[in-house]
């Protein structure tokens, strides 16, 4: 994984053991420019033994010998028959920063020695070539890795790597249009994260630090979503308080909109409880006030409740809560509205306007089943009362006309006067004034 996403070496094969290495065996095959050293025997039947080391700088495979190139000749050609075996000298790795490369490492160093054993002809040369493997493989078992050549300690190389992995993968995050598609667990940059914790503990705190931001990131998507759906006019109070319960435990406080979702649902609900109980409270007083009367006459406690319920109510509706915490304002609307034309209704039945207080009666009574049983009753009383009232006046003054259309105008004059007894109408008042008239 870590191979893929950050630079590292090549796998460690440093050491091309055997009688014919395979990266020279083939016939013609181009001259290896890596030195080495070759186990060559006096003779083709000689003892493996009694082979001595030839250092060379080159070799290249050809048919029945090799041909070395060494430090005093360009071109010294052996008999195949007369090679032990080719030993091509270790790269020292450029990289040496996980416990699979210090393995490698070390079978490398462990084959050389096997190799320095079985030849001891070749031993200096080969402890040689071991030598600055050992020094590496002291240095990183020590607590420092390898990056490119330079030495660090183990703990700001692991960090770097760490912090470079992590700076992609928060942007992969940042960036996601829907973070549920991102499965952190599965991401290639988190697995490379986690085998470099393998390595060196502190990168989990790294690691930590990306999933903060992955778990951050998922609560935004979804308190977007539920403020989303708490924005739909169909949903419930029901549905709309589960919302807000889920809201509460993804840390509102991370995201303005949702925090201020959250104190206006909260301070909204903690009004709307009180204006609940307070238009409660003024419909059972105007409840009772309507109980067995016939008086539609507001007390001035009444009365002042009335004022009050009905500021409390615009100061609500003026804070915009959220419109599906249940308050009873059709309840208060049609307070409001009996506080306000009750006066008006009292006055224009004072004051014999019945075909007025017809029409305020009317609006009336489609509400008084909203506030309550008494208050309907009431009204419906009232309302007999003046539609009784508005049918004897309309029949007078109909038989007054007719009355006076037949000559009649004495009796007509009669009618008149007594449909004005119980409405002092301008058009029947002018009537009785022009047949008074000689």
């Amino acid at each position: 994984m870590i191979k893929s996403l950050l630079r590292r070496a090549v796998p460690l094969s440093l050491l091309a053991f055997g009688p014919v290495p395979l990266a020279i065996a083939q016939q013609g095959g181009a001259p290896a420019d890596r030195p080495g050293i070759a186990l060559v025997k006096p003779q083709p039947w000689s003892k493996e033994d009694q082979a001595t080391a030839l250092e060379f700088q080159g070799v290249s495979n050809h048919t029945g010998y090799y041909q070395f190139r060494t430090a005093k000749q360009s071109a010294l050609q052996v008999p195949t028959a007369k090679v032990v075996t080719l030993i091509l000298s270790p790269d020292v790795p450029p990289t040496l920063s996980s416990p699979g490369q210090r393995a490698a490492l070390q079978k490398t160093v462990d084959e050389l020695a096997a190799s320095a054993k079985r030849f001891p002809s070749a031993a200096r040369l080969l402890d040689q070539a071991a030598a600055p493997l050992k020094a590496d493989l002291q240095k990183y078992d020590a607590g420092s890795v390898k990056d490119s050549g330079q030495w660090l300690p183990r703990s700001t190389y692991f960090q770097q790597k760490a912090a470079t992995l992590a700076n992609v993968l928060k942007q992969e995050i940042l960036s996601a249009p829907k973070i549920k598609d991102l499965v952190l667990e599965e991401d290639q940059y988190f697995l490379g994260l986690k085998e470099l914790a393998e390595s060196e503990p502190s990168v989990n705190a790294v690691m930590a630090g990306v999933q903060v931001l992955y778990k951050s990131r998922v609560r935004q998507d979804e308190r977007a979503e539920i403020l989303r759906q708490l924005n739909s006019p169909k949903i419930s109070f029901e549905e709309a308080t589960d919302l807000v319960k889920k809201l509460r435990g993804l840390q509102p406080q991370e995201d303005a909109a949702a925090n201020l979702f959250v104190q206006s649902w909260d301070t909204s609900l903690g009004k709307a409880a009180q204006l609940t109980a307070q238009i409660q409270g003024v419909q059972g007083q105007f409840e009772a006030s309507m109980a067995g009367t016939s008086s539609l006459v507001l007390s001035p406690d009444l009365s002042a409740s009335l004022a009050a319920m009905t500021a409390a109510v615009r100061a609500y509706r003026a804070g915009s809560p959220p419109v599906m915490i249940s308050v009873p304002l059709p309840l208060a609307d049609a307070l409001t509205a009996f506080g306000d034309n009750l006066p008006v209704l009292e006055k224009k039945i004072s004051e014999k306007q019945l075909l007025e207080a017809k029409s305020v009666l009317d609006t009336l009574v489609r509400q008084s089943a909203t506030i309550g049983v008494k208050t309907t009753e009431s009204l419906a009383g009232a309302q007999a009362r003046v539609n009784g009232d508005v049918s004897k006046f309309l029949l007078l003054r109909d038989e007054a006309k007719m009355l006076a259309d037949n000559g009649q105008k004495p009796e007509a004059l009669k009618k008149y006067e007594q449909a004005f007894e119980l409405i002092p109408a301008k058009d029947v008042a002018e009537q009785i004034e022009a047949m008074k008239k000689p």
